[in-house]
């Protein structure tokens, strides 16, 4: 298995094989990022690569399916995105559970308690040598009712986006350092994305990595996201009581526009450093910042007799951290376990005066940004 860190990116050469595609969305939403899903995740098509490569011969063949590097455990591999292995076809499969911080709040009043879990499929086929084909789609669902988890009520599944990547990873000479560009495109499967009107999301970025004798893996990721909306403002059924709550306006056809504006662009840089105890055991640290910016018009450019003394006119912008800290452990070949804490939040406080710790909520526990997590993953 290659040390290959992965990044979930928008891919154009899937609009000729699927109709409509869309957006970014959400623990490792940001893995996945933020649009959310989560995320967030949370992003001219060019020919399709596999329709002109030769039939392959023995060695093409052999060039396809390398064998695999025993650097890096897959379980390092799978919490970063990355192949698990480099066989023409496979991928992994994860079912993981998170336990939220609100959950021990002592106050009875902001306490908000959360359990929530989900299945992450994510399969993969490689075209040619260091040239891979992917797709990410996970399904979660709450077993607790919090009043902050946006759903009308508890138990329900909530899919993902649907995102398809193209993916080509080059070894940087004489530095060692393996740069990965890739490209993405995601389709509106999830509620959320369906709200705020996405028609489609494209993303384009690219990750670098490399390790540091047997145990040290470091790695930074950019991506930039483009969603393609049909309103400026979310759209939600008028029954929802989301909208009773916010008063929002009614749109016709059943629908309400409120509940906050839609990002029309987003970046992310992501570094992550992985310490590889040995073939089993790993200990991982990411660290996520992304900006994401509404569409221009959205809101006034100039200050009048509405604006806000603490409002900046133009452009909305939204500024948030993730944080993961990880251990792994990965006794089988193709199975192994994660345990850690995950913390997906805006990267300023309340009263946007200081800026909030990335791994862990101090501020408002109850809001279930910070969760515990276990996680079993199966390669295949």
């Amino acid at each position: 298995m290659k040390h290959v860190v992965f990044l979930t990116a928008a891919m154009v050469v899937a609009l000729v094989a699927t109709p409509a595609l869309a957006s970014d969305s959400g623990p490792f939403s940001f893995l996945q990022d933020e649009g959310s899903a989560t995320a967030p995740t949370q992003d001219a098509a060019p020919a399709e690569p596999a329709a002109e490569a030769p039939a392959p011969t023995d060695t093409a063949s052999a060039e396809a399916a390398p064998k695999k590097d025993s650097a890096v455990p897959d379980a390092v591999a799978v919490l970063t995105g990355g192949t698990a292995s480099q066989e023409r076809f496979g991928g992994a499969f994860s079912f993981s559970q998170s336990l939220g911080l609100g959950s021990f709040v002592m106050d009875k009043f902001a306490r908000q308690p959360y359990y929530g879990w989900s299945i992450n499929l994510a399969p993969r086929v490689f075209l040619y040598k260091d040239l891979w084909l992917s797709m990410s789609f996970s399904m979660s669902g709450e077993l607790s009712q919090s009043f902050t988890s946006n759903n009308t009520y508890p138990r329900v599944f909530m899919p993902s986006d649907l995102f398809i990547s193209l993916k080509y990873k080059y070894v940087i000479p004489k530095i060692k350092v393996n740069f990965s560009p890739f490209i993405r495109i995601g389709a509106p499967t999830s509620a959320e994305s369906r709200a705020r009107d996405l028609y489609l999301s494209t993303g384009i970025g690219f990750d670098l990595n490399r390790m540091f004798g047997k145990h040290v893996l470091l790695g930074y990721s950019f991506r930039y996201n483009k969603n393609w909306n049909g309103s400026t403002s979310t759209v939600i059924p008028r029954y929802a009581s989301l909208i009773r709550l916010n008063g929002a306006e009614d749109a016709g056809g059943g629908q309400a526009y409120g509940g906050g504006l839609t990002s029309e662009m987003s970046i992310m840089n992501r570094l992550m450093a992985s310490f590889i105890i040995n073939d089993q055991w790993s200990i991982s640290v990411v660290l996520g910042i992304s900006n994401a910016w509404t569409y221009k018009g959205a809101l006034p450019s100039e200050r009048d007799e509405f604006t806000n003394e603490n409002a900046k006119p133009g452009r909305g912008q939204s500024d948030s951290t993730s944080g993961v800290i990880d251990i792994s452990y990965q006794p089988w070949e193709h199975v192994g376990f994660s345990i850690g804490m995950s913390s997906s939040q805006p990267a300023f406080t309340a009263d946007n005066k200081s800026l909030r710790f990335p791994f862990f909520d101090f501020t408002s526990e109850g809001n279930n940004f910070t969760q515990f997590y276990f996680d079993v993953t199966v390669n295949y």
